[in-house]
């Protein structure tokens, strides 16, 4: 379940082109991971500029994976305006 939560994650940021740190390949060991219990934390700097994802084993004593995605709007390439 937590490799498709992450591969999830991973197609929605690359869709709309946010910046990601290590998602990819936190999704490659979550895989390896895939029958066992795993347990997550997240990490959100006092500034929200990136939303971090931690994964452990089941006992929470090891530290498995860390990915990030950053906290930016998206770009309006299409030229449309925000309207109020």
């Amino acid at each position: 379940m937590v490799a498709g939560i992450a591969a999830a994650r991973l197609r929605w940021s690359l869709k709309r082109g946010l910046t990601t740190l290590g998602l990819d390949e936190s999704l490659e060991i979550l895989r390896r991971h895939r029958d066992e219990q795993l347990r997550t934390g997240i990490v959100t700097p006092a500034d929200r500029s990136w939303f971090f994802t931690l994964y452990f084993d089941a006992t929470g004593a090891e530290l498995l994976a860390c990915s990030a995605v950053k906290n930016q709007r998206p770009s309006r390439a299409d030229g449309q305006k925000l309207q109020l």
